[in-house]
């Protein structure tokens, strides 16, 4: 029986999602006081279907959820060269992957531009994939994901159509090789608030925002495990534009709520709130200057409220790039594998042998869902 259904998911493209490989896995956040969480079935994939990889752009999943590129014409930050043929969907994962760029015999699309960063031995194929629908507030979004294990990015994120406003479900330099050890170590949670015009950048910077798990010394070694892939489970509650929570495993690690931080550290739960001098954010050994507030062995909201009304700086949005509004706009859900340019420019990138290693240079996906509150559109 299970080979018919995934014969008859090839012939039709996608089926729908009725296995729902997450429907005994409870959703760890409260979608708020008299309301429950209703399944998104039009962003939400369990990936148990076919879809060969295509070396034009191409829709898949039931209903046409996914294509397989980045949601504008960009093909990819730093030395990334995205291609639609580096993705497809093998009947129970999503995959994602990585390879050489060859500028002789190049898959679709084909670059624009050459050599990028001036470094024709670090440029990188790699997959990338956008939801057609969008989410937006009040929404919790979780991925089970399986990262590379190689010195490349592997990202579940949220972005805005104007590229102006960016959530970052996991974002992880999986890979210990190359001199990614440090890295390795850490998932970020983080977000980023942009000006396009002239390019500016704001992304909580403090040490906190590097969430790492006891006994992981690698991300990818992690989750390769010998061949034998494990998952890990990374979700964003986005309850407001200016609060959002970040769970791993089911589990909150890390809340930011207007002016302050909220961020799990072993035990131990720690309120802090960042700092400010003549009009920027202050730095202290490469990471945002934070100050504590108050640590509880719990999560309490309450004392995080407190730290808000103590801070003078919002955690969001400091500079007020998004006009003092927080996250506000409809975002495309993205999955992808990147090499990044400030990466490659201090040496941590791939080589050869680490890309033709196709059980390390993949992302796995078992599932993705989306779900919003009763009553809200």
């Amino acid at each position: 029986m299970r080979i018919k259904y995934f014969f008859l998911a090839y012939i039709l493209g996608a089926v729908a999602v009725t296995a729902q490989d997450w429907k005994n896995i409870v959703v760890p956040a409260d979608p708020g006081k008299g309301k429950e969480w209703i399944l998104q079935e039009n962003v939400s994939d369990d990936f148990n279907y076919i879809f060969a990889p295509m070396n034009q752009k191409t829709n898949f999943g039931e209903g046409n959820k996914w294509y397989n590129f980045y949601h504008n014409g960009w093909d990819g930050p730093g030395t990334t060269y995205w291609k639609y043929n580096h993705v497809y969907v093998d009947g129970s994962d999503l995959v994602v992957k990585a390879s050489r760029w060859d500028n002789v015999n190049q898959p679709n699309p084909k670059a624009k531009s050459a050599y990028k960063m001036n470094k024709p031995d670090a440029a990188i194929n790699a997959g990338c994939i956008t939801s057609n629908k969008k989410v937006k507030y009040p929404v919790f979004v979780e991925s089970k994901i399986s990262v590379a294990n190689i010195a490349l990015a592997s990202d579940v994120w949220l972005l805005s159509p104007d590229d102006t406003q960016e959530i970052d479900i996991i974002e992880c330099y999986g890979g210990a090789g190359n001199g990614n050890g440090y890295f390795a170590q850490f998932i970020h949670l983080s977000h980023h608030s942009f000006i396009r015009d002239p390019f500016t950048d704001y992304q909580p910077r403090d040490h906190n925002s590097w969430w790492g798990k006891s006994g992981v010394k690698s991300w990818g070694e992690y989750c390769w495990n010998d061949g034998d892939r494990r998952y890990v489970r990374v979700g964003v509650n986005w309850i407001s534009p200016k609060h959002f929570e970040y769970y791993v495993d089911g589990e909150l690690q890390r809340v930011l709520y207007k002016g302050a931080f909220a961020t799990k550290k072993g035990n131990t739960w720690y309120y802090t709130y960042p700092l400010m001098k003549d009009g920027k954010l202050e730095f202290e050994k490469g990471y945002q200057k934070i100050e504590t507030f108050a640590t509880s062995d719990t999560y309490d909201f309450s004392i995080l409220k407190k730290a808000n009304k103590n801070s003078t700086v919002s955690t969001v949005d400091p500079y007020k790039y998004q006009k003092g509004k927080g996250f506000t706009k409809a975002m495309d859900i993205i999955i992808n594998v990147e090499s990044q340019n400030w990466h490659v420019a201090d040496g941590r990138t791939p080589d050869d042998a680490a890309l033709s290693d196709t059980s390390k240079n993949q992302v796995k996906v078992d599932w993705i869902r989306v779900y919003k509150p009763n009553g809200i559109k």
